[in-house]
């Protein structure tokens, strides 16, 4: 396997990788290796935005599927008196 060495790293950088391995349980160089690739892999995909078909899908699974903890009426939450006006 090939050896990387990286010269001149900023302290900040490396502080924050350090910091990072730690708290991942992980050696300094076990978590560079994942933060390139993580950094690479979303370097080199798709710059695009999701379609509006994926984002009401994403939205359809995520977002609308979860429960709805608050019980009061729509008007309620939005504000609106009994004559259709905002307080």
């Amino acid at each position: 396997m090939p050896t990387l060495v990286l010269r001149n790293v900023p302290d900040e950088l490396y502080r924050q990788l350090k910091d990072t391995a730690k708290r991942h349980r992980r050696s300094m160089t076990q978590e560079a290796i994942l933060s390139l690739h993580a950094g690479l892999t979303e370097a080199s995909g798709p710059d695009t935005k999701p379609s509006f078909d994926e984002t009401l899908t994403w939205l359809q699974r995520e977002v609308w599927s979860l429960p709805v903890l608050d019980r009061r009426r729509d008007d309620d939450i939005l504000g609106y008196n009994a004559h259709g006006h905002c307080d």
